[in-house]
Formats: structure tokens, C-alpha cells, sequence
């Protein structure tokens, strides 16, 4: 057997996984399955392939290298340039956060889980973490240290994601939302599809629980076809026990709601408001820290003062100092 093989075939009879179970997950036929397991074929065909067997055996982060490994796929982590202006999308990007990822991750490991609210304020990096959530998961590679705030044994497999990002105009209409979040949870969508089928398919298909992340929440709330039975409905999905939501806004759901004449009991299923401020010093010396190309101790005491540890200022520094040191070069 090659090394590819005893590896797979050891995490198969960890999780439970049949050949066929296996098979149906990545889009393959058991045969194949069976080839790569008892290595009468040397590995799968394609990297995707190879992503997607590492994401159904729920892999945590060191374990999914070694796979990748075996399987011939050298991964190089691109150097860790700031991002900025933009959210984070990529894990290994992402910094900080460690005690509301803690929070998040009791929240979701509960046996019903847990609404959560992230109140921040503009630019503080709210999206980013809903994008850390959402991809977390089927992301490629991490940082050696990652995943923080949870344990290295620990990722959100049992939990499918969908996200809403009510920046987006396709998120201004109720069809198209709903729509959008089917194919996310790979629910077939109806040829007509209202808030009442909507309700009844995530109620009565899903498989395990979902959390809809819902970001910029003060945008959609002002969005005229996001009315009042909208709302409601969204509360009727939370009350269910395989429904959660994540939230983001820059003050408290309830109170955005009636600001904008919108009450709903939805407001209300937040049991944990989460709020989003500086990083603490050791997360900023950590970006800092991370840089491909070093920084003087005095340089990183510099930034640290100037940007107060919050996350956009810091990111601008360190690419502006970045930028001076490679034009000296």
C-alpha cells in the first residue's frame, strides 16, 4: 500500500466513512474509492479531489497537511502581506480573534446551538471573521499556530454555512436571498421559491445544523422587500434546533430593528452579543510578527501606539513600512 492509501484508509475507519459513504461526498463512484484506499491506484486524480476526501474525514488543520503531503501536493504558503482595505478571506490570513472564536465555538458545540451577535464598529473586522467561518473548513492550508480559540482537534465540520452579505444587492430581495442560500447548503431549488418553501426545506432536508452568518445586518434591515414577515420568518428558522444565526452590526440587532420599524421576534434569539473591539497586544505583535520581512523593535513598538492594536490602522502601517524596506532593497 502506498502511504496515501494506509492514511485514508486509517481516517475512513476513524470517521466511520464506507467507500460508498466517501464516494457520495466528493462526486466519485465507490470503485474509485476503493482503488485509492487499498492502493491499487496511487492517489486521486486532481487536487480537488484530494480537498474534498480532507474535508469529509473532518481533518484538523495538522492532520490535512500530512494528508496533502502524502498525496503529492506541496503546499507553499504565500508570504503574509497585509490586507488592506478589504476583508480577510483566506484562514491563513487572519488574525486575532481568539476569545470570540472561543465564544463562537462553545456556542455551536451546544446541543442546540446558539444565535450569535457581533457588534462592532465600521472597519473593525466583522466581515472578515464571518469570512474565517465560512471557509475555515475547505480551506487549503493554515498557519502552523492556527486554528485559534479552538482546539487543534476541533473545526466546524458538523456545521454547514451559508453566508448573506447584505452589501450585495442580490441580497436585497427575498427570492434571490433564498435562492442564494439553498445553493450554498447544495439544497435543490425550487422552479418558485417563497419565504413559505424556503422555510419548509431547510426545516425538513437538513442533514445537520446550519448557521446562516448574516453580515452587515444594518443594511438589509433598511432594504424595503426585507419587511416585517421576512423577519418573522427568519425567527421562525431560528427557533428550530438545527438553525442558528451569526449576525453582524455596528449597534444591537433589537434596537436597528426598531429604528427601522421592523420588530421581530428574530431580534431576539441573540442569547450571546459578542462585541468586536482592538486586538489584544499579543495578537498585533503576532501580524506584526508575520511579516515577510522583519521589523526593528522599535518599529514594532511605533505601530502598536500609533494604531492602538486596532486591526485596519495596524494593516496600513505594516504595508507602508513594508513597501519603504523593499524599496531600499
Amino acid at each position: 500500500m502506498t502511504k496515501f492509501a494506509e492514511l485514508l484508509d486509517e481516517d475512513m475507519k476513524i470517521t466511520g466513512l464506507t467507500d460508498e459513504a466517501l464516494a457520495g461526498q466528493i462526486g466519485v463512484t465507490k470503485v474509485a474509492v476503493h482503488h485509492w484506499r487499498t492502493g491499487k491506484t496511487k492517489n486521486p486524480p486532481s487536487r480537488e479531489k484530494v480537498f474534498k476526501c480532507a474535508e469529509a474525514l473532518e481533518l484538523t488543520p495538522k492532520q490535512r497537511m500530512d494528508f496533502f503531503r502524502v498525496a503529492g501536493i506541496l503546499l507553499e504558503i504565500p508570504k503574509l502581506m497585509p490586507v488592506v482595505g478589504i476583508p480577510v478571506i483566506k484562514p491563513y490570513q487572519f488574525f486575532g480573534r481568539e476569545k470570540l472564536l472561543h465564544d463562537i465555538y462553545w456556542a455551536w458545540n451546544k446541543v442546540v446551538p446558539e444565535s450569535i451577535a457581533i457588534i462592532g464598529p465600521e472597519r473593525s473586522g466583522k466581515t472578515s471573521v464571518l469570512n474565517y467561518l465560512k471557509n475555515i473548513n475547505i480551506a487549503e492550508y493554515y498557519r502552523p499556530d492556527q486554528p485559534k480559540g479552538w482546539s487543534e482537534n476541533w473545526l466546524p465540520h458538523h456545521v454547514q454555512v451559508a453566508l448573506v452579505d447584505f452589501q450585495d444587492a442580490n441580497m436585497f430581495q427575498p427570492e434571490t436571498l433564498i435562492i442564494d442560500v439553498l445553493r450554498q447548503l447544495n439544497l435543490e431549488v425550487p422552479s418558485s421559491c417563497d419565504l413559505a418553501k424556503f422555510s419548509s426545506l431547510l426545516k425538513n432536508e437538513l442533514t445537520k445544523p446550519v448557521a446562516i452568518l448574516m453580515d452587515n445586518i444594518d443594511i438589509g434591515l433598511k432594504m424595503t422587500a426585507l419587511d416585517g414577515p421576512f423577519w418573522w420568518n427568519m425567527a421562525s428558522l431560528g427557533s428550530c434546533e438545527q438553525i442558528s444565526f451569526v449576525v453582524t452590526a455596528s449597534e444591537q440587532p433589537l434596537e436597528l430593528a426598531r429604528d427601522c420599524g421592523k420588530p421581530s421576534p428574530f431580534f431576539k434569539l441573540f442569547a450571546q452579543t459578542l462585541q468586536l473591539g482592538a486586538f489584544t497586544e499579543e495578537e498585533a505583535r503576532e501580524l506584526l510578527n508575520n511579516s515577510p520581512e522583519p521589523f526593528s523593535s522599535e518599529e514594532i513598538e511605533g505601530m502598536l501606539k500609533e494604531s492602538d492594536c486596532w486591526p485596519e490602522p495596524l494593516q496600513k502601517l505594516c504595508d507602508m513600512r513594508l513597501r519603504e524596506l523593499l524599496s531600499e532593497q
